[in-house]
């Protein structure tokens, strides 16, 4: 992992590591709510060579020139702290229920490197009890040391002797815990934590991101990417209107654009769209293709192949009882089926109703047969389900130019990205490329996780986003910039192949259709 590869995974988790971070700082705070506390005081004893001593037991005159000596039976008494002889004094004296090697383990003592001066700090659970024991462990010490020196013998003179020098004070706030330590403590658990955790994240991620992550999948090309924009999505009645902002269109367009060149030797006259998994956009896709399309002087035909949870209907606002299914099986006529939209060379044939056996519709002879007539005075674009989901799009993909996969950036998985083009590939189907839905336009995300490609959303700040609105702007072949009709207007049917900016995508110009399939324009049909 480079430095940048570091950087990346940070920014994606960023969430994850502060809430991680703040839930360990919290839980050390808490853990210190859960420790005793423990309080400190400190005492002074000095070491005299004077054997003359008043009434409270202090030195009145230092004996001169044994100052050496003084500090060096200072520091012979610095074991006897610790020892459980004077633990027990301490115990016996104080009425405290430790035990004596309790006390006096608790004892710590350092003598001051300039003068015989001992400071013993005792620690216990309330600052009266620690003042008492180092106040008592100096007395005891100095009890011991005097037992020591004199063999048990009262009457024996000595020079040289251990005094308390300073009592200790009642501290006012306790040594532990310490919150800030607890704090730090927790804060890097937590953010230790949260790395860790960020680290699976990202090797285990198997979403399909960028061009590379789609180019370790397949090496099919990728034909677009579609911004993540409400002007690409169905508004909440199910309606799908029309692009209004210039990145969207541009992506459309730059989707149809592509979809020219996919194959200039056989130019494309029918595909599929379909997907890896629900939810990822396909029939918004679809539709949105199929307008721009038509926009381009081509007359398109929009074919609702999900028999099992149909769409462009209710995209479009018209009616979607009788379509496909009603066809396929002979009921209706195309043309009784067919509808033509406001949108000028732009046919719908909708799905119809729910067949109980869409895949033997959708496998038949007739499909075939269905396709390759249309295909002929249209270009036919198929809404079909997604791959992983049921077999029509397999089934569809042999009746077909090729097919497109729409994948969502950060969603679709490289796995099931790779069993769909798998099954597509596997009945002989062709496979256009892939066309990236939602893409994100945020520059924290392309910072994050890199750019699917190069976006659009720029080219406002430069004056472009009017381009197109008057008539000059638009990808090449544009004969309808805006596409659109006014109220009133009367319904177009699909320009005839000799009128002008009728030509196909490429190639020579297709045949009239025949009287049984040209469709006539329905007595109403919504915008």
């Amino acid at each position: 992992m480079t430095i940048e590869d570091f950087l990346r995974m940070l920014l994606r988790n960023a969430l994850l590591i502060i809430v991680v971070a703040v839930i360990g700082a919290a839980a050390g705070i808490g853990l210190s709510f859960t420790q005793p506390r423990v309080y400190t005081a400190s005492a002074l004893g000095y070491v005299s060579a004077s054997a003359q001593i008043d009434a409270e037991g202090n030195p009145i005159t230092q004996a001169s020139g044994n100052m050496e000596f003084q500090y060096a039976k200072a520091q012979s008494y610095l074991p006897l702290f610790n020892t459980r002889a004077v633990g027990q004094r301490v115990v016996d004296q104080l009425g405290l229920s430790q035990s004596a090697d309790a006390v006096a383990g608790s004892l710590q003592t350092t003598l001051d490197p300039n003068a015989p001066i001992i400071t013993v700090t005792a620690s216990a659970g309330s600052p009266q009890e620690a003042s008492d024991i180092a106040n008592a462990a100096v007395e005891a010490t100095a009890e011991e040391a005097l037992s020591l020196e004199t063999g048990g013998n009262s009457d024996a003179a000595v020079t040289v002797k251990l005094v308390p020098y300073q009592n200790a004070l009642v501290p006012g706030a306790p040594v532990s815990p310490d919150r800030k330590v607890y704090l730090a403590a927790g804060l890097a658990a937590g953010v230790l934590l949260a790395l860790v955790i960020a680290w699976i994240r990202d090797r285990n991620d198997s979403r399909v991101r960028t061009l590379k992550d789609l180019a370790a999948v397949t090496d099919a090309p990728l034909l677009g990417t579609l911004p993540e924009d409400k002007d690409l999505s169905r508004n909440k009645d199910g309606r799908l209107g029309e692009p209004t902002g210039f990145a969207a269109r541009e992506a459309i367009r730059k989707l149809r654009t592509n979809l020219r060149y996919v194959d200039v030797d056989n130019p494309p006259r029918s595909i599929v769209v379909t997907s890896s998994a629900p939810g990822e956009g396909k029939s918004t896709v679809s539709a949105n293709l199929a307008r721009v399309m038509a926009r381009a002087g081509q007359p398109t035909l929009l074919i609702d192949a999900d028999l099992r949870r149909p769409m462009v209907a209710k995209e479009f606002g018209i009616d979607g009882s009788v379509g496909l299914a009603q066809v396929l099986a002979g009921a209706v006529t195309l043309e009784d089926a067919m509808q033509a939209l406001k949108t000028r060379g732009l046919s719908i044939l909708p799905a119809g109703q729910v067949p109980p056996n869409p895949s033997e519709l959708l496998g038949s002879r007739r499909m075939h047969e269905l396709i390759a007539e249309l295909s002929r005075h249209y270009f036919v674009i198929i809404d079909a389900p997604p791959v992983l989901a049921v077999t029509d799009a397999q089934l569809l993909s042999r009746h077909v130019d090729g097919a497109i996969i729409v994948a969502v950036a950060g969603r679709t998985r490289v796995i099931g990205l790779g069993r769909a083009i798998d099954a597509i590939r596997g009945v002989d189907g062709k496979l256009y490329g892939i066309v990236f839905n939602r893409t994100s336009n945020s520059r924290l995300n392309r910072i994050a996780y890199g750019d699917a490609e190069y976006g659009y959303g720029g080219y406002d700040r430069y004056g472009y986003s009017g381009y197109g609105k008057d008539g000059y702007g638009g990808a090449q072949g544009d004969v309808d910039p805006e596409g659109l009709v006014p109220d009133g207007a009367p319904e177009l049917e699909p320009a005839s192949p000799g009128s002008v900016g009728a030509a196909p995508l490429s190639g020579p110009a297709p045949a009239a259709p025949s009287p049984a399939l040209r469709p006539t324009a329905p007595t109403a049909a919504p915008a």
